[in-house]
C-alpha cells in the first residue's frame, strides 16, 4: 500500500506536469488551479503516539504510548461512545417527563472509561460497579431496549422493570451497587472466585472519587494484596464526589497512590486510547504480580443524578470549558479524522444511525406495560420449599417461576466441571479431604518402621539387657523369646523363675503356656483366687505394655 507521503508527493508531481503542459499550449488562465493533496482513507493500522496520559506509582514501567488503531476498531468504539451518549441523554429525557422515577445517574462525559476497557476485556473478566451503571451495562451484553426499558420500569426491561437503574446483569457483569464502595470488597470476593477457579480470568472493580474515603475500600486492598488477587480497581475520578470538590473530601487526590503497598497508574480517562493502553497493561500485569489501582481521570457533564442541577456547585463556564476541550467523543473523532481511518460524513452518519436507534427504542418501551400484580410473589427463591408465600394476612400468595419463562431453565453444572473446579464450602472440603488423605499415607508409609520389631512379653525397660533376639521374635510371633520364662520342646521342667526382688520387670507367662507334665516352681504359676485383690507389685509392667 501506497504511504501517505508518497500519495501526496506524486499528487504534487501531476499537478506540476499539468501546470506546466499548460503553459507549453500557451493559453491564458483565466482560473487559478488550487492544489489539495487527496486523503484516501487507511483499511490498516496507524499509530498514535498518547502525550501526558499516563502517571506511574511503584510500578517499574508504564503502558506503551505508541499505540495502535485500526479502521475496524476506531468505527467499533466511536459507535459505542455514541451508544452511551445518545442512551443517556434519552434517558434524561425521559425522567424529566416523568416516564423514569427513582434514581438516574447518568454517565456522559465518562464513556471513554468504559468503552476503553471493555475493548480488551476478554469472556472470563469480570467486572462490578458502582451506581452510575448505565453505559457499563449496555457494553456488556445489556441490549439498549432492555436497558431503558428497566429505566422506565415495563416488563421489556432486563429484569423485568422490578429492578430499575442499579439493578441490571449479564454474564461477569455484576451490576451497579448503590452503598457508596460496597462494590469494592464484593469485586475482591470475584477476583478470589477466578482464582479459585483458575480461569485466568480479572475482575474490573469501579467506584468514584468520594468512595475512596471508605474503610471497606482500603480493607479490600489489604486483602488482595495479601492474597495476591486479580483484581483491577479503578477509580473513576470525575471531580466531584456527589456536590464536593475532591480538594475538600480527599486529603490526597492522587488517588492511584492510594494503595500504598499496591501500584497505581494515572489515566487520561477521557482519552479512550489511553484507558485501553492502560487496561490492556493492567490485565497483563495483575495476572503476574496481583492487584493494580488505576485513576481514570474523567469528568462528568451533567449533576450527580437527576435530582441535581449540578450547577450549585460549580460553575456553568467550567462545565462549558471542559465540554469544550476535553470531550471524549469529540476527541476522539479527531483522532479518527486526523489518522486517515473515516471522514467527516461517515461519522455523521453513525451519528444520525444511533440517534434513529435509540429513538425508536423509546417508542417502544413507552408502548409497553408494567408486569401485572401477580409478579410481586415471583422469583422469591430458586426452589420454593412453601406451598404458599406469605402476605400481610397470613400465607395466601402463590410463588411463581417467571424467570424460567423469559430465559429458559437454568442449565445444571456438567458433573466434570463441579469435581474439577471445587469452589466455595466445596473447595474447602475438598482441601480438608486432600490433607486427610496426606496424613494417611504418610501414617501407612511409616507404619512398618515402627511395627517392624513388636514388643514382646519379656522385653526389657530402656537400660537392661535383652533377653533374647528380636529378630527371632519377629519372625516368629508364636515363639516366646528366650528368657522369658517359657520352655522349649522338650520334656525337662522349665527353670524356676528367680526371686522377684531380682527378676526384670518382664512377666513370667501364663501357666498355660508351660508344657504338659512339666511342674512349676512354687508361687510361680499360682493363681489368685476369686475375690483375692492382687497386691501392689503382682502386675509387672511388662505384662501391661504387651497387653496394650
Amino acid at each position: 500500500m501506497m504511504s501517505a507521503a508518497k500519495r501526496t508527493a506524486k499528487g504534487r508531481q501531476c499537478y506540476m506536469q499539468f501546470q506546466l503542459l499548460y503553459n507549453l499550449w500557451g493559453g491564458k488562465r483565466k482560473t487559478r488551479f488550487i492544489w489539495r493533496p487527496q486523503r484516501h482513507l487507511s483499511s490498516g493500522c496507524s499509530t498514535l503516539t498518547l502525550e501526558n496520559t499516563f502517571k506511574c506509582y511503584e510500578l517499574d514501567k508504564g503502558p506503551p504510548t505508541d499505540v495502535e488503531l485500526s479502521r475496524e476498531d476506531a468505527l467499533k468504539m466511536y459507535k459505542q461512545m455514541v451508544e452511551v451518549r445518545r442512551i443517556e441523554v434519552t434517558s434524561g429525557n425521559l425522567y424529566k417527563a416523568k416516564h423514569i422515577r427513582g434514581f438516574c445517574h447518568l454517565y456522559i462525559g465518562q464513556e471513554a472509561i468504559a468503552v476503553g476497557m471493555c475493548a480488551v476485556l476478554r469472556k472470563k473478566d469480570s467486572v462490578i460497579t458502582a451506581y452510575r451503571a448505565h453505559g457499563w451495562s449496555h457494553l456488556m451484553g445489556v441490549p439498549s431496549l432492555g436497558l431503558i426499558g428497566e429505566l422506565v420500569g415495563v416488563k421489556g426491561g432486563c429484569s423485568r422493570g422490578k429492578g430499575g437503574s442499579m439493578h441490571m446483569y449479564s454474564d461477569n457483569f455484576y451490576g451497579g451497587n448503590g452503598i457508596v464502595g460496597a462494590q469494592v470488597p464484593l469485586g475482591a470476593g470475584i477476583g478470589l472466585a477466578h482464582r479459585f477457579r483458575g480461569d485466568g480470568g480479572v475482575c474490573i472493580t469501579c467506584y468514584g472519587d468520594g468512595a475512596a474515603n471508605q474503610g471497606q475500600v482500603h480493607e479490600a486492598f489489604n486483602m488482595a494484596k495479601l492474597w495476591c488477587l486479580p483484581c483491577i480497581f479503578v477509580c473513576e475520578n470525575n471531580h466531584y464526589g456527589m456536590g464536593t470538590h475532591m480538594e475538600r473530601h480527599a486529603a490526597l487526590t492522587d488517588f492511584y497512590m492510594r494503595g500504598q503497598y499496591i501500584p497505581g497508574l494515572w489515566v487520561d480517562g477521557n482519552q479512550v486510547l489511553a484507558v485501553r493502553s492502560a487496561t490492556q497493561f493492567a490485565i497483563d500485569y495483575v495476572q503476574k504480580h496481583g492487584p493494580i489501582v488505576l485513576e481514570m481521570y474523567t469528568y462528568r457533564f451533567e449533576g450527580h443524578s437527576m435530582s441535581d442541577p449540578g450547577t450549585s456547585y460549580r460553575s456553568r463556564d467550567e462545565i462549558k470549558k471542559v465540554r469544550s476541550e476535553r470531550d471524549p467523543i469529540e476527541s476522539f473523532r479527531k483522532q479518527i479524522i486526523a489518522l486517515c481511518l473515516a471522514d467527516e460524513e461517515e461519522l455523521k452518519k453513525i451519528d444520525t444511525a444511533v440517534r434513529k436507534e435509540i429513538d425508536g427504542v423509546s417508542k417502544k418501551v413507552l408502548a409497553d406495560r408494567e408486569v401485572g400484580m401477580e409478579e410481586l410473589v415471583a422469583d422469591i427463591y430458586s426452589k420454593n420449599m412453601e406451598p404458599k408465600i406469605r402476605g400481610v394476612s397470613g400465607y395466601m400468595l402463590d410463588h411463581k417461576r417467571i424467570s424460567e419463562v423469559c430465559f429458559g431453565k437454568p442449565k445444571r453444572t456438567p458433573p466434570e466441571e463441579i469435581n474439577d473446579v471445587p469452589v466455595g464450602d466445596a473447595a474447602l472440603m475438598a482441601a480438608q479431604l486432600e490433607a486427610k488423605q496426606k496424613q494417611d499415607a504418610k501414617k501407612v508409609k511409616e507404619k512398618p518402621t515402627k511395627e517392624g520389631k513388636p514388643k514382646a512379653a519379656g522385653d526389657v525397660q530402656k537400660g537392661a539387657k535383652p533377653a533374647g533376639d528380636g529378630k527371632k521374635d519377629a519372625e516368629k510371633n508364636n515363639k516366646p523369646a528366650a528368657g522369658e520364662g517359657g520352655a522349649k520342646k522338650s520334656d525337662k521342667p522349665p527353670t524356676a523363675a528367680p526371686p522377684a526382688a531380682a527378676a526384670p520387670p518382664a512377666a513370667a507367662p501364663p501357666a498355660a503356656a508351660a508344657p504338659a507334665g512339666a511342674t512349676p516352681p512354687k508361687g510361680a504359676g499360682d493363681k489368685p483366687k476369686s475375690g483375692d485383690k492382687p497386691k501392689d507389685g503382682d502386675t509387672p509392667k511388662g505384662d501391661d505394655q504387651s497387653k496394650a
